[in-house]
């Protein structure tokens, strides 16, 4: 008996790092320190700020400094576009436009304004010069809602309803009429576009104009709705509650509908991920055939939600003190919450922006307190991507740790006893273990190994003329599909072929299915392409990793060809 102690106090000092491998707490705070910030001399931060690959935007408005306003990246003030004769808050999002030409002419690069006093500006983000206005119409206000892009034109909601504009001179192709709204943001489908109204009516408006209106009669709608593989999903407010609404986009009916609290903030969306908040929690949602509710955390957000590549969300918290929210959420729907205190406290609606420049990544914080703080990290230290997260903790292979345990406590306790014959069938079942825990690293060393020493014939992956100007020295993402190449690029910050194809099927509204495996994530169908599966190529090489060991470039192109 005085033998076998030790052996199992051994065996239960072995096990006790087992019980807190699922829970981790966030490095946020210690991995980013605060590079620059300013403050503004009165006004509100409503809304995101914006990056547009040299400057950093930031719109004011309230009380004090309706304006547009244009840093570097070491925070130098360059130049600043005021609007006195804005009426109220601009909550309108600021919308960055790429170089382009269309039937309408040609317009540069320009980052597009709404204002309520109901103008519409194209600037230029180099020195904020003027490159066209028009002047939308005032009903007690004017433009609140967000913009959307089609093609050569933009998509404005108005206070009273919505127009096409030519992005090349902002000429008004047609306006139709549709309810009284308040930041009700357009968004764009293959029939047209949808948006929401203060009287809870859904309208949908083609192409040339022509609108249908659904009355939904579920509360005011106040963001642009989200298109999802279950259908359209609009949050409503009511009174004292709100209503997440999945919609049938075909006949306006209602498919799903799920509980929230008061004033909900803008939902928004991540592959088949949505993220809705209000005045009580933050909600997760799966949306593939159907939404089904997957997470759900106490927390108090009314503004914008921003979705990050690695799975992580960043919400701000509209309280008289409040701090920010960090929120974990992995395939295994785990939804973890961690309260970042940035030095920035109380009412505060607009998300934080997070993007990648200069080998470092920057995450801009602005709120109701006119304070702007812009944080930086090294790109060395970027956290793994979501894939990575999800391998932290694996069943199966707790499961064979639990078992190489119990194996090294009844051997101890057989060697000990002295039954050798007994010790080495039991230390043999331990090497075997061993050796299937250790096999993806050995094959995925050997598939670096073999491509090294034994490189594929490869055809180099061309520039393609008919691409903009704006995706050169950026990641671009090519997928074959019905003897059609999708293509999308201008993307930057990405780490592996995971992370960048995600946000390309993003942008394409596709969705990406796969399967984890012992050697990593294999994507298995694409927009529900399956074939005998898909082969990826990095700059015409073909891949021999999973997609989430698989580096890249911060100008690589990747294309998807099914098998």
């Amino acid at each position: 008996m005085s033998r076998r102690f030790p052996a199992l106090l051994l065996l239960s000092l072995l096990l006790l790092p087992l019980a807190s491998a699922e829970y981790q707490q966030s490095e946020w705070g210690n991995e980013n320190s605060l590079a620059w910030e300013y403050g503004f001399d009165s006004g509100f931060i409503s809304t995101s700020a914006l990056f547009t690959g040299e400057e950093i935007l930031v719109r004011t408005s309230g009380n004090g400094e309706p304006a547009v306003t244009a840093f570097d990246l070491a925070g130098e003030k360059l130049w600043q576009r005021i609007n006195n004769r804005s009426l109220s808050n601009d909550m309108s999002p600021l919308i960055h436009v790429s170089a382009g030409q269309g039937d309408c002419g040609e317009w540069p690069e320009m980052v597009l304004v709404g204002w309520t006093d109901g103008r519409i500006e194209a600037l230029l983000p180099s020195d904020g010069t003027l490159f066209w206005s028009v002047q939308s119409e005032v009903a007690g206000w004017g433009v609140t809602g967000e913009f959307a892009l089609d093609g050569e034109y933009v998509i404005v909601p108005t206070r009273r309803g919505v127009g096409q504009y030519c992005l090349a001179d902002g000429e008004q192709q047609w306006w139709t009429q549709t309810g009284l709204g308040w930041r009700n943001g357009v968004s764009v489908s293959e029939s047209g576009y949808f948006l929401g109204d203060e009287y809870g009516v859904l309208w949908h408006v083609d192409r040339t104009g022509e609108s249908l209106s659904y009355p939904l009669g579920l509360g005011k709608i106040r963001h642009s709705p989200l298109l999802t593989g279950a259908g359209l999903v609009v949050h409503a407010q009511a009174v004292s509650s709100s209503t997440i609404a999945v919609i049938d986009v075909s006949n306006g009916s209602v498919i799903q509908q799920f509980p929230g609290g008061p004033s909900p903030a803008k939902p928004s969306l991540h592959g088949t991920s949505l993220v809705t908040g209000d005045s009580s929690s933050l909600q997760i949602f799966s949306c593939t055939a159907l939404c089904r509710q997957v997470g759900d955390l106490p927390f108090h957000t009314n503004g914008e939600l921003r979705w990050l590549d690695d799975g992580v969300i960043l919400a701000p918290s509209n309280t008289p003190d409040s701090n920010w929210g960090l929120f974990t959420f992995d395939e295994r729907e785990n939804l973890t919450y961690t309260s970042l205190d940035v030095g920035i406290y109380g009412f505060g609606t607009a998300a934080p922006l997070q993007f990648t420049a200069n080998d470092q990544v920057f995450t801009v914080f602005g709120n109701d307190q006119a304070l702007l703080r812009v944080f930086t990290r090294a790109i060395v230290e970027v956290d793994e991507p979501l894939i990575q997260h999800q391998a932290d903790f694996d069943w199966g292979t707790q499961g064979l740790l639990f078992i190489i345990f119990m194996l090294i406590g009844s051997s101890t306790v057989l060697f000990l006893n002295g039954k050798m014959d007994w010790f080495y069938r039991t230390s043999s079942l331990f090497f075997l273990i061993i050796l299937l825990l250790i096999l993806p690293d050995l094959s995925t060393q050997w598939s670096k190994i073999f491509d090294e020493q034994f490189p594929t014939e490869q055809e180099e992956e061309l520039w393609n003329a008919q691409w903009p100007d704006s995706w050169l020295d950026t990641q671009i993402v090519i997928i074959e599909m019905d003897g059609e190449e999708h293509a999308v690029g201008g993307l930057t910050g990405h780490l592996t072929v995971y992370s960048l194809t995600q946000e390309a099927c993003d942008e394409l509204g596709f969705e990406i299915d796969g399967e984890f495996t012992e050697l990593g994530y294999y994507i298995e169908s694409i927009n529900g392409v399956e074939a005998k599966g898909w082969e990826y190529f990095t700059d015409g090489s073909k891949g021999v990793m999973s997609v989430d060991s698989a580096s890249i470039e911060s100008s690589t192109i990747v294309r998807w060809t099914p098998v």
